[in-house]
């Protein structure tokens, strides 16, 4: 039985001690524990979701700004392209009318060297029917051995 004498399965005048030990304990590591590791890492928490926020905000602003860019350049693009059509369309109107000025004046050109072709040819053929003309009187003359009286 000695054992059993030993041995108290019924709390004693010691667990008052230990209960106020262990709140004391408690307190203190609480205040000088728990609370500042728990505000470091709540402190952590926000700073790391406001940074994500800030990466997001980030992150669609350039995404924005990408898009306006990529808008902003195709606009510049097609406008380049019109100005290049214009551009061309208005060499190849500008040609056409060269070409088309240049015909005409050629074409003038052509006229005005028939005409002066045709009043060069009538005054070659008058001036060969006069020549024929004084040398058919002279021929005659010649051959007759007498001169013409008779003048045209």
């Amino acid at each position: 039985m000695l054992l059993a004498e030993e041995i108290q399965l019924f709390p004693d005048h010691t667990i008052v001690y230990q209960l106020v030990i262990f709140l004391v304990v408690a307190v203190v590591l609480n205040l000088c524990v728990f609370k500042p590791i728990l505000k470091i890492i709540h402190l952590r928490k926000s700073r790391t979701e406001g940074d994500r926020k800030k990466i997001e905000d980030l992150k669609h602003k350039s995404e924005k700004l990408l898009k306006e860019y990529e808008e902003k350049f195709q606009k510049a693009k097609v406008e380049a392209l019109q100005i290049k059509e214009t551009i061309r369309r208005e060499g190849d109107e500008q040609g056409h009318r060269i070409v088309q000025e240049a015909k005409q004046a050629s074409l003038s050109e052509i006229e005005k060297i028939r005409q002066e072709i045709g009043a060069a040819s009538q005054k070659a053929s008058e001036d060969l029917e006069l020549k024929a003309k004084d040398l058919a009187k002279n021929l005659a003359e010649k051959i007759l051995g007498r001169p013409d009286n008779k003048t045209n």
